[in-house]
């Protein structure tokens, strides 16, 4: 069974049902897959949210990463936040 539990955190209490959707979508489909494969996941959600005309909070935002950290190992959280400070600087 999938843990669902992040859908309790604070950041949650009054988002819109569309980005929840997207979001147990991402949690769904991320689940426990390494770095390089979740984020084309994390692509294809964004995708998916500028396609509703929508846009996650910062603390959504942190959520999601949370989200799809949460089995990671050391390495692959590593890589991810590589990956996001090379995002940033674009």
């Amino acid at each position: 069974m999938k843990d669902l539990e992040w859908i309790n955190h604070p950041a949650m209490k009054n988002i819109d049902a569309r980005k929840l959707a997207v979001l147990v979508d991402l949690a769904n489909e991320a689940e426990g897959k390494p770095a390089d494969k979740a984020l084309p996941i994390l692509i294809k959600a964004n995708a998916k949210m500028k396609a509703l005309g929508l846009t996650f909070s910062q603390d959504e935002t942190n959520l999601m990463v949370e989200i799809l950290t949460k089995d990671m190992s050391p390495a692959d959280k590593q890589k991810l936040e590589m990956i996001k400070k090379m995002i940033a600087k674009k």
